[in-house]
């Protein structure tokens, strides 16, 4: 299971980078479309207000302010629209600027002038980091799957191996059964155990021993005469 998520995160985040990539060439060709084959009507700018973003990175805090206008037009068939565009800070309340539209779309509408080169430049801002980070995606999914696969060889050929089986194993079908042990010589009869005491121990005292002499000895030798 393994194999397939790890290498499934990079692989959708690619695929949203992808998606946002679509999405910003749909919007640059429907802006071109509107600037150089659209229908061109007479707009008003009702409101300029400007969008403060601010992050923290760190102990740094970062400021991006965006300027913004609401416009409103009337279409041929008088319908009357309104869109809210980012632009430029030189547009202000009440000034008369002229909307494109692609052909059957006033939705899409854009006071934008035909080849403005912020545009031009923030779409290929986004472009090259959506086209840079799905390239490390892909490639994080490559690594990925790539190792992932590698680790499950391994595993499986560690798991398939099976330990030799040892020659004196009298289980093994491929080592003949060992010769038996010779039996041990056998151990001589002992004469059985008295089962009591023995019936023929002396009842008295013994009479047949040396009596002690008699008297005072007497035959010591005689000294030498001079």
């Amino acid at each position: 299971m393994i194999q397939y998520i790890l290498p499934a995160v990079p692989g959708l985040m690619a695929a949203g980078a992808l998606a946002a990539a679509a999405r910003v060439i749909v919007r640059r060709r429907r802006l071109n479309e509107a600037w150089y084959r659209g229908v061109t009507v007479e707009g008003r700018c009702l409101r300029t207000f400007v969008t403060t973003a601010t992050w923290r990175r760190g102990l740094h805090q970062h400021t991006n302010s965006t300027v913004s206008h609401a416009y409103e037009f009337t279409t041929p068939d008088g319908r009357t629209l309104r869109f809210e565009e980012d632009g430029p800070s030189t547009v202000f309340d009440g000034d008369v600027v002229p909307v494109r539209y692609p052909q059957g779309r006033p939705d899409l509408a854009t006071a934008l002038p035909p080849g403005d080169r912020g545009t031009r430049g923030k779409f290929r801002l986004q472009l090259g980091f959506l086209a840079f980070a799905t390239l490390l995606c892909l490639a994080a999914t490559a690594v990925f799957s790539l190792t992932t696969q590698i680790m499950t060889d391994v595993f499986e050929r560690t798991r398939d191996m099976k330990p030799p089986a040892s020659p004196s194993s009298p289980t093994s079908p491929e080592s003949p059964a060992p010769p038996a042990a010779p039996a041990p010589p056998s151990m001589p009869s002992l004469p059985p155990l008295p089962s009591g005491p023995p019936d023929d121990f002396p009842t008295g005292f013994p009479t047949d021993l040396p009596g002690a002499p008699t008297g005072f000895p007497t035959d010591f030798p005689k000294p030498p005469t001079r």
